[in-house]
C-alpha cells in the first residue's frame, strides 16, 4: 500500500478516523463532505445514507433527514440521487434542461402543468398520488407523471422535500420551499469553472490530477460538454491559482505521482496526522470513500466489487460492506436484518482487527437498525461467530 499519511489523510477528511461526529457537530461535518448518496435499497434495516451517517456520527439517523428535509443544508437531486449542498445545486442543474429530450418534454408539458397545480393546491406528492399511462425510463417502463416530476426538478419548477413511510420521493414546488434555488448564477464557464474542481475535490478530499480530473467532469455534466480534456485544463488553472495544492506529504513513501487535497483540509489534517484510532467502522457500498475505486485500490491495496447486480452463482457477497480500522481497509462484511436479528451472512478479513474491535461495530448498526440480537452464518469462520454472536451490548 502506499503512504500511510495519504491513507489517514483521506479517512480523516471523510469523517471515517478519529472520534464520532458529536450530534452538534454532525450537521456541518456531513455539509462539508459536499454530497452523500442516497440509495432505497435496505438489506440489513438500514440504507446506504443511513449506513455512511452511522459510520460518522453518533447523531440519530433522524438527525439526517432533518438535515435534508427540514433544514434543508443539503437538497436532494432526482438522478443520481445525492443529497448535495444547497449552495451548489444552482451550478450543477444549470443549462441541464437543454439537455432534455425536447419531444418528450413537448408531450409531457399537458401532464406538467396538471401535476403543478395538484402540488400548489394539495402540497407535498409522491408520484403515486398520480394516474398515468406507463412510458419507456428508467430501468424499464415508468408513469409519465414520474417523468414529469423528472422534468420538473430538473427545469428548477420542483424540489425533493421529503419521504413517504415507502421511501417515496415527496415534491413541492420550489418557489415554496427554495426560491434561491431559481436564480440563475453567474455563466459557469466565464466564473465558475473552478467550482467544479473545487466540489469535485470536496467531495474526494484526496486526489490525483487524473482522479480529480475524472471527478471535475461528473461535476460539470456531459449535457455541457468539454469532457476530460477541459476537465484536466481547470485542474491545472486551479493548481496554479493556490485552490488546490499538492499534499506535502507525498513523497514520504516515494511516490511518483502527486496527490491534491484543499488548502484548508491540509492546514486542519496537520493537528491531526499522529492522531490513534482504535474505533472499527463499517461503511456503506456507496460512500464517498469509494466514488473513486480506483483511488481505493492505489491507496489501500483493496478492490471493491458492488455485487448486488451479480448473477447469485457468480458473487460471494450480495452488500459488502467494507470495514475500516487503523487506517486501513482491513475487510468486508455481509449481513442482512432477519425479524429481530441482524445476521452476518459472510466476513472477510485479510488486516489486523481485533475481535471486540468489529463487535463493537457491528452491535452498533445492529442496535440502530433496531434489532436485539446478532446472529451468524455458518459461513462466518469459527473465530468471528463466537465474538459477534449474542444479545446486543451496546447501550
Amino acid at each position: 500500500m502506499s503512504n500511510p499519511l495519504l491513507r489517514a489523510f483521506v479517512l480523516d477528511r471523510l469523517g471515517l478516523r478519529g472520534p464520532l461526529w458529536a450530534p452538534d457537530q454532525a450537521i456541518a461535518a456531513a455539509t462539508a463532505l459536499g454530497m452523500i448518496q442516497i440509495d432505497s435499497i435496505r438489506v440489513m434495516g438500514l440504507r446506504n445514507h443511513e449506513l455512511a451517517w452511522a459510520a460518522r456520527t453518533d447523531a440519530p439517523v433522524s438527525a439526517f433527514y432533518d438535515l435534508v428535509y427540514q433544514q434543508r443544508g443539503m437538497i436532494e437531486t432526482h438522478y443520481p440521487v445525492f443529497a448535495t449542498r444547497r449552495d451548489w445545486l444552482p451550478w450543477f442543474l444549470r443549462d441541464f434542461d437543454k439537455a432534455l429530450n425536447a419531444d418528450r418534454l413537448k408531450e409531457l408539458r399537458p401532464v406538467m402543468r396538471k401535476m403543478l397545480r395538484h402540488i400548489a393546491e394539495h402540497g407535498p406528492s409522491s408520484p403515486a398520488d398520480f394516474e398515468s399511462e406507463r412510458v419507456i425510463g428508467g430501468f424499464n417502463t415508468i408513469k409519465a407523471t414520474t417523468k414529469a416530476l423528472e422534468y420538473l426538478f430538473y427545469t428548477g419548477q420542483l424540489q425533493i422535500v421529503g419521504r413517504t413511510a415507502h421511501f417515496h420521493r415527496l415534491f413541492d414546488l420550489t418557489e415554496r420551499v427554495g426560491s434561491d434555488l431559481q436564480l440563475p448564477p453567474p455563466n459557469w464557464r466565464r466564473d465558475n469553472g473552478l467550482f467544479f474542481v473545487q466540489s469535485a475535490l470536496t467531495v474526494l478530499k484526496l486526489a490525483t490530477a487524473q482522479q480529480l480530473a475524472e471527478r471535475t467532469a461528473h461535476h460539470i455534466g456531459s449535457w455541457r460538454g468539454g469532457g476530460l480534456p477541459l476537465a484536466r485544463k481547470l485542474v491545472a488553472k486551479a493548481e496554479a491559482k493556490g485552490l488546490i495544492q499538492r499534499v506535502p506529504f507525498d513523497d514520504a513513501s516515494g511516490e511518483k505521482v502527486p496527490h491534491f487535497a484543499l488548502p484548508s483540509d491540509i492546514t486542519a489534517f496537520a493537528d491531526r496526522a499522529e492522531l490513534r484510532d482504535d474505533t472499527a467502522r463499517i461503511i456503506p457500498p456507496l460512500d464517498n470513500l469509494l466514488f473513486s475505486r480506483r483511488r481505493l485500490t492505489e491507496l489501500f491495496g483493496f478492490t471493491y466489487k458492488f455485487e448486488a447486480y451479480t448473477p447469485l452463482d457468480q458473487r460471494r457477497f450480495y452488500f459488502a460492506l467494507p470495514i475500516i480500522y487503523g487506517d486501513a481497509v482491513v475487510g468486508q462484511i455481509d449481513a442482512k436484518k432477519d425479524g429481530e436479528d441482524w445476521r452476518v451472512l459472510d466476513l472477510d478479513i485479510h488486516g489486523d482487527l481485533p475481535v471486540d474491535a468489529l463487535r463493537q461495530a457491528v452491535h452498533r448498526l445492529a442496535a440502530i437498525a433496531e434489532t436485539g440480537r446478532v446472529t451468524t452464518a455458518r459461513a462466518v469462520p469459527a473465530k468471528w461467530r463466537k465474538g459477534l454472536a449474542g444479545r446486543i451490548d451496546i447501550p
